[in-house]
């Protein structure tokens, strides 16, 4: 009987459609439910592969092939189903919320029998209003008037009125809500939507324009977009580095978490790639070490970098390892990066120094040579392309044998463009986070120094010394050579720096906000 019955309904090869509400743009909003169909697709449908890379930052991988959509995308989504292949178009903001989405949606549900189903995400409307510390009324309207200006006789008359406009029809909604609401009449703008970078300002509509920023912004008008108002329930703005732009000189590849805990405390994190991880330039002394590491040759390999890590775990997959090859080798890392990189691959160092973050610190804690103890005493140490000579003779000291093999080569980043130099030398960062001693000596190189208005944060003692040798006056030094620890004493610094003026009777003003002084060489203006 079953058997008979599952002739009868025979399976289907048609595949799924799944849209998943991407969010208002800051990764981290995407939900449980969203992340996991992400993963688990079989083609990945997004608007621009910036999506994907913002996923990637947060950990979360597509593990099937990901496509920008098509100019016909409904088409190019059928042929995917009638394949058999599980399809999700990953969409901005919420799908229900942005209409360009629903002749998809109707023509996938009208003309095929196909399986679909949606996930909702974190809209633009609920994001912004949000951060913005604005309070729903009982009656709100929202009203899309990016592309089409709705008219006087039907613009939105309700207690609390949220309009989305684009530089395109913001002066034409301006001209229309001073006429509707009097041009001395408050409205709250909203503008860099959708992350920890949204900025709120209170305006009058005869003072609403174009931006120098452009893109999407939001217009508020009701009773609780006042700043006094507001104030009181402004967990955003409260932040202690609450509008800092803060400049994290880095590659690229190593600061999401950084810039993480930096937006956790309201600032708006930049990064000037200041080198680049190049491979070795011959290719042999890796493979030997690879193959020492396999044969049993190494009693330990100390680690360096994150970096390092990242090389010999990158050589050993192309020999179809993993891994567990370095099972039975005592471990030792340098830096809790390093230590973190070799989390995520399940290892766990057997030694780290305890006090410090340098490789010599390092040294001052590796175990002495036991001929009676130790199998052997050949050391592995994996590094850039600079010597650490200071860890290699003192392991030497303890009567190791130490190889060192270049695994990758730093090569100092170009220049940033000329804006960015300029902001550099002139102080329009708040503050600067330098994570490494390299990366001090290279952003000076390719870009000068930071202004001496800008607050300057170091990861540990070594990086403040380096700051210092260059002739940068050091104001924070993390507790411990963290992310998190960093970030969290820049902003204890903020909350120390804000009392101070306040009790001084000054403005509280960022760093970046000095008074400029006129040269003294400048001619008085002419009356």
């Amino acid at each position: 009987m079953i058997e008979s019955e599952a002739a009868e309904f025979p399976q289907s090869s048609v595949g799924t459609v799944t849209f998943v509400g991407f969010g208002p743009g800051d990764p981290g909003l995407i939900t449980y439910a969203g992340s996991r169909e992400v993963v688990m697709a079989d083609l990945l449908v997004v608007d621009s592969l910036d999506m994907v890379e913002h996923l990637t930052s947060i950990g979360i991988e597509p593990i099937g092939e990901v496509v920008e959509a098509a100019d016909d995308e409904v088409a190019q989504v059928l042929e995917a189903v009638a394949a058999g292949r599980a399809v999700v178009r990953l969409v901005a903001g919420d799908f229900f919320s942005e209409s360009r989405y629903d002749k998809t949606l109707r023509k996938l549900l009208a003309d095929r029998d196909i399986r679909t189903h949606v996930i909702p995400g974190v809209t633009y409307w609920n994001a912004a209003l949000t951060y913005g510390a604005v309070v729903p009324t009982p009656v709100m309207a929202f009203c899309d008037a990016s592309v089409t200006v709705p008219g006087e006789r039907d613009f939105p008359d309700d207690e609390t009125v949220v309009l989305r406009v684009s530089e395109e029809t913001v002066q034409q909604v301006a001209e229309r809500g001073s006429r509707i609401f009097g041009p001395d009449a408050e409205v709250l703008e909203l503008t860099r939507l959708g992350s920890t970078s949204q900025r709120s300002n209170l305006l009058r509509w005869s003072e609403l324009g174009p931006s120098p920023e452009g893109g999407t912004r939001f217009l508020v008008v009701g009773p609780g977009t006042g700043d006094s108002v507001r104030s009181r329930i402004d967990w955003f703005a409260t932040k202690p580095l609450f509008n800092w732009s803060v400049l994290v000189p880095r590659t690229k590849d190593e600061v999401t978490e950084l810039t993480d805990h930096l937006g956790r405390y309201g600032a708006t994190a930049e990064v000037v790639a200041t080198m680049s991880i190049e491979p070795p330039r011959t290719e042999q002394a890796m493979e030997k070490a690879v193959r020492g590491i396999v044969d049993g040759r190494y009693l330990w390999v100390v680690f360096t970098s994150p970096h390092a890590v990242r090389a010999i775990v990158e050589r050993l997959t192309e020999y179809g390892l993993d891994s567990r090859a370095l099972s039975g080798i005592h471990l030792a890392a340098v830096g809790h990066g390093t230590t973190e990189a070799l989390s995520r691959v399940g290892v766990r160092p057997d030694l780290t120094p305890s006090e410090g973050n340098t490789a010599r610190d390092l040294a001052l804690e590796f175990p002495a040579y036991d001929e009676l103890i130790d199998p052997m005493a050949r050391v592995l140490v994996p590094t850039a392309d600079v010597s650490v000579a200071d860890m290699v003779g003192g392991l030497t000291n303890l009567g190791w044998e130490i190889e060192e093999v270049t695994a990758y080569r730093t090569v100092r980043a170009a220049p940033p463009p000329v804006e960015m130099r300029e902001r550099i030398k002139t102080g329009m960062f708040d503050a600067v986070v330098f994570t490494s001693s390299s990366a001090v000596r290279n952003m000076i190189g390719i870009a000068g120094k930071p202004h001496n208005a800008s607050i300057i944060a170091a990861i540990g003692s070594a990086t403040a010394a380096t700051c210092e040798v260059h002739g940068l006056r050091v104001d924070v030094v993390a507790e411990s050579p963290t992310f998190e620890s960093v970030a969290a004493g820049l902003a204890c610094f903020a909350d120390a720096r804000r009392a101070d003026r306040l009790a001084q009777g000054l403005a509280d003003t960022k760093p970046s906000q000095r008074r400029r002084r006129r040269r003294k060489d400048a001619k008085p203006r002419q009356s």
